[in-house]
């Protein structure tokens, strides 16, 4: 056991060699891989704090129900029983057509409003508060249903804006996993062709190796490593960009979401996240590295035969 362990720390060690004898095109890959990871951690880290801002603007938006001008007293009874029996409402509450005038009369200060109409132009109505947890989905079904009840003139739905918002977020977080999947294809191919240049630059060094009867494995190891080492580095580059970014962009971001009373904060990765980053890395650039591993120490093998 304590061979085995010796032989790989050996090995990253060897392996993190390699990047410190080729300084400049090692760091020019780092720095590319590390850009390019940049752009899906921090489009995740927008969509993440997006859902948090989304909570802060307001529970859900209100609904609110008018009735026809025509509509009698035992119309509005019906309706009004009709609503407080639905479970999707946390709360209904009934806005007569005198109460609504009353607002309106408020509103225009001391213009007498009341005697330059012959009669009230207003109708009933109900506003009411869906349960936090309804999606914008739900809130048009309820929209579209309340609009049908008997009687009803229109139904009509506060912060339309905020339907909006949820179809950006929605938009990104597709944009997310687009580039993910791109990205992690990208990131093996790259590992896939580093390897190989690597194998091809010491191919004398394996050739000789391999005529002293070293397994395959043994060679195999250290471009292993060095493939992890390249992922390790350009998702610490990464890591390090996207902290950059929030530290930049907060202020900026609080002074322009704080005239609306919403506290709008960058939210960084967490440790599950972080540990879910560094084994995906870790498996798509062994993967990439093995592959070319297996495919050019082969052709190795058969030459030296």
């Amino acid at each position: 056991m304590s061979h085995a362990l010796s032989m790989h720390k050996h090995a990253a060690a060897r392996a993190f060699k390699t990047f410190v004898r080729q300084p400049l095109g090692s760091l020019l890959i780092l720095v590319m891989l590390g850009i390019a990871l940049t752009l899906p951690l921090a489009l995740y880290l927008i969509v993440q704090s997006n859902q948090h801002m989304l909570g802060q603007l307001t529970s859900t938006p209100q609904i609110t129900v008018f009735m026809a001008l025509s509509a009698e007293q035992k119309d509005i009874n019906a309706v009004q029983a009709s609503l407080q029996k639905r479970p999707e409402f946390s709360q209904v509450e009934y806005v007569s057509k005198q109460q609504a005038l009353a607002q309106m009369q408020d509103s225009m200060g001391e213009q007498d409003l009341v005697s330059m109409l012959d009669e009230n132009p207003l109708p009933d109505a109900f506003v009411l508060t869906p349960k936090p947890d309804t999606t914008p989905a739900q809130l048009q079904a309820l929209q579209a249903e309340l609009a049908t009840l008997p009687m009803v003139d229109l139904a009509q739905m506060d912060a339309e804006w905020m339907q909006t918002l949820y179809r950006i977020n929605h938009v990104v977080r597709q944009l997310v996993w687009f580039l993910a999947i791109t990205l992690c294809v990208a990131f093996v191919l790259v590992a896939h062709n580093t390897i190989r240049l690597q194998i091809l630059t010491q191919k004398e060094e394996i050739e000789i190796t391999k005529l002293l009867g070293a397994p395959s494995s043994f060679i195999r190891r250290p471009f292993l490593y060095q493939a992890w080492w390249q992922g390790f580095l350009a998702l610490l580059i990464s890591v390090g960009l996207c902290w950059y970014l929030i530290q930049v962009s907060t202020p900026m971001l609080k002074s322009l979401f704080a005239p609306y009373g919403i506290q709008m904060t960058w939210r960084f990765f967490n440790l599950p996240e972080l540990a879910v980053l560094l084994g995906l890395m870790t498996v798509l650039a062994i993967g990439g590295a093995s592959f070319a591993t297996r495919q050019h120490l082969r052709h190795f093998r058969a030459k030296t035969h």
